[in-house]
């Protein structure tokens, strides 16, 4: 009876530790989904951050060429305003030579010539007129330089490196383009220390990253690793 007792408790006890693992595993699981979902999450609210910065600049440069166009028009419709009056008094004065006697007309081909280029110029401002309507009526693309994520140009951007993140752009340029599972894969580490080095990497500007499929991949940036060449950090060659 004594002996039953202890196999049915030794039983119950492997059970209990069976159910415990099992239980434990799918909470890890679990865990590792929610936070690849988490991070999906906050790149996705990143990028879109950037496309709304990148639209409102390109609004706000819009506004300006609009405005200096409006502008540009207001001087153009100021000076016909001005050449309308210098033409009426031109009128005016050929009316009044022509009252005179025949001794004035060269005075008036004189005036007729000033009305002629009057007239020229009238149309010219008329042309000047329809061109910056044009201009002001369709959209303004305007050349922008972004700036570099970051300092790529000082001797010690590589040094502030640990050993691991240089690990990991050495690994990413010999893949020539890595994922995080791939990544995680061939250099021993977690998948969440993994992701979190290559957020890391990304965010200050050292590689790149395709979101165009799932899960994205990741490439070293060309400065970088021409950066990493010139200070002996030597990865593969990149093949663009």
């Amino acid at each position: 009876m004594g002996l039953e007792l202890i196999f049915t408790s030794i039983i119950l006890l492997a059970l209990i530790i069976t159910a415990s693992f099992i239980f434990f595993k799918r909470i890890k699981e679990a865990q590792a989904e929610y936070e690849d979902a988490k991070e999906t999450v906050h790149n996705i609210t990143f990028g879109f951050s950037r496309q709304v910065a990148k639209l409102r600049q390109e609004l706000d440069h819009s506004k300006i060429e609009v405005g200096t166009a409006k502008i540009t028009a207001s001087e153009a419709l100021t000076v016909s305003v001005e050449t309308k009056n210098s033409t009426l008094k031109s009128f005016e004065a050929i009316k009044n030579i022509q009252d005179k006697t025949e001794n004035d007309r060269t005075s008036i081909k004189k005036l007729e010539v000033r009305l002629n280029n009057n007239e020229t110029t009238i149309d010219s401002l008329k042309k000047e007129m329809q061109k910056l309507s044009t201009v002001s009526k369709s959209r303004i693309n305007i050349p922008q330089q972004v700036p570099a994520a970051i300092p790529i140009k000082q001797e010690n951007i590589i040094e502030k490196l640990t050993d691991t993140e240089i690990s990991i752009l050495r690994k990413i340029a010999d893949l020539n383009e890595g994922t995080v599972p791939e990544i995680k894969e061939h250099l021993g580490l977690t998948r969440e220390h993994t992701a979190r080095m290559l957020k890391k990497l990304y965010e200050t500007g050292y590689v790149d990253r395709s979101t165009n499929a799932m899960p994205y991949r990741y490439s070293v940036r060309k400065e970088i690793h021409d950066l990493m060449l010139e200070q002996g950090n030597k990865p593969k060659i990149l093949e663009k």
